[in-house]
């Protein structure tokens, strides 16, 4: 088996292009790049920016834990029960499976993003 090397700058550039599309006609970006694969372990790049009221988002949940790394600017989790909190640049954090939240990215928004996808 060959050794998958990534650009890491590459993929955030690529990452950042498919979400300054959606931004520039005005629409919430919320990106992914899958970057590596282990065992239906997964590793994307994601951009995000949240683009006008974030009440209006809905809440949603995901069938597995997340594992997420910011690189740039921060989101703020709001959670169904009303608590919020913020993730900054170089902090990391495991969201658990079926913890229902939304996500807010007042700023353009870089991670580094994990999830065991085995089962799905």
């Amino acid at each position: 088996m060959k050794t998958k090397i990534v650009s890491l700058e590459r993929t955030i550039s690529k990452v950042k292009k498919l979400a300054e599309n959606k931004l520039a006609e005005g629409i919430s970006a919320d990106e992914f790049l899958e970057i590596g694969n282990a065992d239906n372990f997964k590793i994307y790049v994601a951009v995000g920016k949240t683009i006008g009221n974030p009440a209006s988002h809905s809440f949603h949940e995901n069938p597995r834990d997340v594992f997420m790394l910011v690189l740039e600017g921060e989101i703020e989790f709001i959670f169904r029960n009303g608590e919020r909190t913020t993730v900054k640049r170089g902090q990391c954090f495991v969201l658990p499976k079926h913890m229902k939240h939304q996500c807010v990215f007042r700023e353009l928004t870089v991670c580094v993003e994990g999830v065991y996808e085995k089962g799905l």
